[in-house]
Formats: C-alpha cells, sequence, structure tokens
C-alpha cells in the first residue's frame, strides 16, 4: 500500500565495491523496499550480500539498523551483518535465502498457513526485547494525533466524514486497550515483505530501520493490517504460538492492536502529497476495522 519515502539512488558498481570492501562478480537491485536502495551482491569470494544504501535525510535510520542486526544476532532471525560503512551510509549484510511470507501466501496457502505458530512465537520474543533507547512510549499522543487528522485535518476529507468519525470516536473509548503492555522494541513495519521464509521456517526479519519503542500490539497489528489475508485458524495458531512461547496478550488484543496500527494509516492518509492508490487502499482497511469494532 505503500509509496516510496525516498527516490532510489543512482548506485554504480564500483559504489558496491567500495560498500562490499571487494571485488564483486554481479550485482542486481533489489525490490520490495520503500526507503532505501538494495542490491543483491555475489562477491568474488563467492558469498552473496545485500548492500543496503541509505539516502541522505535517513542517518537514524541507518545507525538503528546496524546497532539492531548486531543486537539481535542470535536470538531473533535476522541477517547477519557483515559490514558497516557510516561515511557512505551502506550496511552490508549476508543475503538470506527464502522468500517474503506474501509471496509464499499466493503460491502455497497451505504452507503459509503452517506458519501462523512460529509468527506467534517469533512475536513473543520480539516483545520480550528491551527497547533500543530509553524512549518513553504513551498511547495518548497517538491517539490525540489520530483524532486531530480525522476531525481537521486533510484525512478527513480522504477518508470521508462517516467513516472519520467512527474512528475518532473509537480511540478514547479503547484508549486503555491500546495503551496494554511493557513498552519494548517494535519492528515498526512487519509485514509479509519484510518477513523470509524458507524451508517451512522463518529465516529472517529484515528491514529495521524503522524499529522504535511502543507496546508490543504494534508490530501484531502490522501484521495483520490485511484482515483478508489471515483467517480465524491462522490468527488462532498465531495466538496459541504467542502464548506457547511465554507472550501475554490482552483480551480483544486482535482488534486493539489493529485500531493502533490505524494510526500509521491515518498518518499515511493525512500526507501533503496526492496519492491515490495508497489512500483507497487505506479507507478499506479502516472500513473494514471501524465495521469489526462495532460487531
Amino acid at each position: 500500500m505503500d509509496a516510496r519515502i525516498f527516490p532510489l539512488l543512482d548506485v554504480s558498481r564500483a559504489d558496491l565495491e567500495a560498500a562490499v570492501g571487494e571485488p564483486i562478480v554481479s550485482a542486481e537491485p533489489v525490490g520490495g523496499g520503500l526507503t532505501n536502495t538494495l542490491h543483491r551482491v555475489v562477491l568474488a569470494s563467492g558469498a552473496t550480500v545485500v548492500a543496503k544504501h541509505f539516502p541522505p535525510g535517513n542517518e537514524a535510520g541507518f545507525a538503528d539498523e546496524v546497532a539492531i542486526l548486531g543486537w539481535l544476532a542470535g536470538t531473533v532471525p535476522v541477517p547477519e551483518l557483515v559490514r558497516a560503512d557510516r561515511e557512505r551510509r551502506v550496511v552490508v549484510y549476508r543475503w538470506v535465502e527464502g522468500e517474503t511470507l506474501d509471496d509464499l501466501r499466493r503460491r502455497d496457502p497451505a504452507a503459509f498457513a503452517a506458519l501462523a505458530e512460529p509468527l506467534g512465537r517469533l512475536f513473543a520474543a520480539l516483545a520480550r526485547v528491551e527497547p533500543l533507547r530509553d524512549d518513553d512510549w504513551d498511547v495518548d499522543p497517538l491517539i490525540f494525533g489520530a483524532r486531530v487528522k480525522l476531525l481537521e485535518g486533510r484525512a478527513r476529507a480522504r477518508t470521508g466524514a462517516a467513516l472519520a468519525d467512527a474512528l475518532a470516536a473509537a480511540y478514547p473509548a479503547w484508549r486503555d486497550r491500546l495503551a496494554w503492555g511493557e513498552p519494548c522494541l517494535v519492528h515498526g513495519d512487519i509485514g509479509g515483505r519484510n518477513l523470509l521464509v524458507h524451508g517451512g521456517r522463518i529465516a529472517g526479519l529484515i528491514d529495521w530501520e524503522a524499529a522504535a519503542t511502543g507496546s508490543p500490539l504494534v508490530d501484531a497489528g502490522a501484521l495483520f493490517r490485511y484482515t483478508g489475508r489471515y483467517d480465524d485458524a491462522f490468527r488462532a495458531a498465531f495466538e496459541r504460538g504467542y502464548r506457547l512461547a511465554g507472550g501475554a496478550l490482552p483480551d480483544d488484543w486482535y482488534r486493539a492492536s489493529r485500531l493502533l496500527d490505524a494510526t500509521r494509516m491515518i498518518d499515511i492518509l493525512d500526507e501533503p502529497r496526492d496519492l491515490p492508490s495508497v489512500f483507497a487502499d487505506c479507507r478499506v482497511q479502516l472500513a473494514r476495522l471501524a465495521a469489526d469494532l462495532v460487531a
């Protein structure tokens, strides 16, 4: 649903060799990212890596990605960090074999369904990771900002008054449920394109530059944003895996997490840019959420 945040960078072969620190055999662009410019690079040594160039203006994302890949190694399936060049803002990590969760869902629904419980275990593990920084997390500014945009901002016109009013009314009513949970490290953009799977297992969780401090419900809401992709059996298996891994979930976590995630879609709808297809997608998901909140 998202449009690119930064344009793709013009990266030459010489740039890639400088980034990886050795001669290369081949390189090809990797699609899917919305912020950075990625290449799959085969090194002369035979190894395959990803060279991820961060654009000017995303220095914080570069620093967080480097820190998190090192910090989570061995505890969460993140790519192995090979090299980081602060001057060029390039992160190099081992190529993770596999396909995205989205691609698996389209190709093999049964294999996709079998990953629901492992995904629950992964999310429970993430909920135990302390925040990267000592940032305070408070749901009230999120609620306030979302309601202002729905009642007075561009998001209201793009959503429609009836849907905007329904969502704006829901936030105060759900405030205590949205505030649930101890703050933890959240991925910030977890979803089917950032989860890599291979051989029936979750092989990699990539793209950490949007990581932040938040509730465990933040990542759960992002995963389940597209409700039509996950049936009742998938959600039940996810919850089972989460709890079996020692994770705690509040009552009505599914709707609460999606309402929390909706603040991001409301932010998108309030952007100065005109993104018709993106806005249409947001409206569909928000309408489904509003209907579920009163069901």
